[in-house]
């Protein structure tokens, strides 16, 4: 796609790396919020390389040439998602909380992280809230995924409904439920091949309510699920979680 090569040194780990928009591909011309963190913030200019990021998989390093053209473009990859895709159900916490979940699933690999308030759930999102909340995690989530090195930028959704939530939920699920009986996650999984998806289901800081509880686990390919002898603050489990997982299965 361009004519001059990539010095070998340089790899996607090594060079700032920016989701873009497909069309940018095309064009040749960084968005404006990325040419100004390319040039005001970074330094960069004319000949420095940068990592560009299309969202879905598509890896490519980026020469820069004058006002914020792109000279040369060339495919690369980065090997950096997990094998199977993660989407976790995040009990509606404050603000502070379900940042500090998001930004911790996003560098441990979830796929998508889906926030909805339930039972017990201290923190309600005002529904006029709902779509600039969502937003600003977005950012956050594609901000942590260029961090990380991910390949794939998260989807961050905030739901109403708890259980509209979980019905919408790729199975298996695992609810991460610390009550007496529950299976630990790693012995779970260990008898069951790797799924090409599956979902973690983390509770508010009181815990699930029995009702709640009693009804999730009498869903489809549902599994409560502990994560050991500590127990975890709610915007610390998914990630504790997820690391487990890739410990047995990436």
């Amino acid at each position: 796609m361009g004519r001059r090569r990539v010095p070998q040194a340089l790899t996607p780990r090594a060079l700032p790396r920016f989701f873009v928009p497909p069309a940018t591909l095309q064009t040749r011309t960084l968005p404006d919020a990325v040419a100004h963190q390319v040039s005001r913030v970074l330094r960069l200019g004319m000949g420095d390389w940068i990592c560009l990021l299309d969202g879905v998989g598509g890896v490519y390093l980026a020469q820069l040439g004058e006002s914020g053209r792109i000279e040369s473009l060339q495919p690369s990859a980065l090997a950096t998602e997990l094998p199977f895709a993660v989407t976790v159900l995040q009990a509606m916490a404050r603000p502070e909380k379900a940042e500090t979940a998001i930004r911790l699933c996003v560098q441990a690999g979830a796929r998508a992280i889906w926030l909805a308030p339930s039972e017990r759930s201290v923190a309600q999102l005002e529904p006029a809230k709902q779509q600039s909340r969502e937003s600003r995690w977005q950012r956050i989530a594609q901000e942590e995924a260029e961090l990380a090195c991910r390949a794939r930028s998260p989807e961050v959704r905030v739901l109403s409904d708890w259980a509209q939530a979980f019905a919408g939920l790729p199975r298996p699920v695992f609810v991460l439920d610390e009550w007496e009986g529950a299976t630990p996650l790693k012995q779970r999984a260990r008898r069951m091949p790797m799924p090409d998806a599956l979902s973690l289901v983390v509770g508010p800081e009181g815990g699930f309510s029995p009702d709640e509880r009693a009804w999730m686990t009498s869903q489809p390919e549902t599994y409560a699920v502990s994560l050991g002898a500590r127990v975890l603050r709610t915007e610390h489990a998914a990630c504790y979680a997820l690391a487990q997982l890739a410990a047995l299965w990436e």
